[in-house]
């Protein structure tokens, strides 16, 4: 006796619509995890853009606010804005400075200070041209020694060649500086540049000096009008140090567009030589 069998099975309408339905789903899925995984990365870009900006001028603010009286200068050159000043590592008060003439040392109020060969002495600066031009505002220190009673309550300070300054400090203040420091921001890379331990120039330097140190400070940076505005300080107010840049990847575009981050920052600088 012969029994027939069944089979069961899809047709083949059954099996386009499954795969159509599937198709459609895998679709959504697919731009929902796209849409998804980019606002994760613009979330992540905006915070990194965000702490740069903070973290640079933050860094700028502290080494400006720092900087030798009357040093700050800035500058453009074929899109590179660059702020220059001058670094302080010790400063004093001098006990018998000549009141004119050359000077090959003097006698100071003690301070804790290891020298190092290349220190500079500053009395009284007035503005930049008078600090980089050299002559009558800085002299090259030869050495430090320890004197007075008890020991390390007064130092002599030695210059490398008798200087003469053009002026005296009304406090009898002096500054000890090691070298200029630069920040540099090229609008045609984006890149944000810390030049250090480079000579005194007259002429602002706008790329990476001799011997400079060259620190990479971050990217994706872009002027927005000057990057760096300094107003010399006067009788009534500190001078003022504007800092205003752009952050915007250079990549890609944020969420699809041109977005950007417009930074601005005022530091003010003590004008008191």
């Amino acid at each position: 006796m012969t029994f027939a069998r069944r089979y069961k099975a899809f047709t083949l309408i059954e099996l386009v619509i499954v795969i159509l339905l599937v198709s459609i789903v895998a679709i959504s899925l697919g731009g929902l995890v796209t849409q998804s995984m980019r606002g994760y990365i613009d979330a992540k870009d905006r915070n990194r853009f965000s702490q740069s900006g903070k973290w640079v001028t933050e860094r700028v603010s502290r080494e400006v606010r720092e900087a030798l009286p009357q040093s700050v200068r800035t500058g453009i050159n074929a899109g590179v804005h660059c702020v220059e000043f001058m670094n302080i590592v010790n400063a004093s008060t001098s006990l018998d400075l000549p009141a004119n003439g050359l000077v090959t040392s003097f006698n100071a109020v003690g301070f804790d200070l290891t020298f190092v060969p290349g220190l500079l002495l500053a009395i009284m600066p007035i503005n930049p041209g008078s600090v980089y031009a050299g002559a009558g505002t800085l002299g090259n220190i030869g050495a430090i020694t320890s004197a007075g009673v008890p020991p390390g309550s007064q130092v002599t300070i030695t210059l490398s060649a008798p200087t003469t300054f053009a002026r005296r400090s009304p406090r009898d203040r002096f500054y000890i500086l090691d070298s200029p420091v630069s920040f540099c921001l090229n609008d045609n890379n984006g890149e944000l540049r810390r030049y250090s331990n480079y000579a005194v120039n007259a002429a602002q330097p706008f790329s990476a000096p001799a011997g400079a140190t060259d620190e990479l400070m971050g990217e994706n940076f872009s002027a927005s009008g000057s990057v760096f505005n300094y107003q010399p300080g006067t009788l009534s107010r500190a001078g003022l140090l504007q800092i205003n840049f752009r952050l915007q990847s250079r990549s890609r575009n944020l969420a699809a567009n041109e977005e950007a981050f417009e930074v601005f920052h005022e530091v003010h600088v003590r004008n008191v030589p």
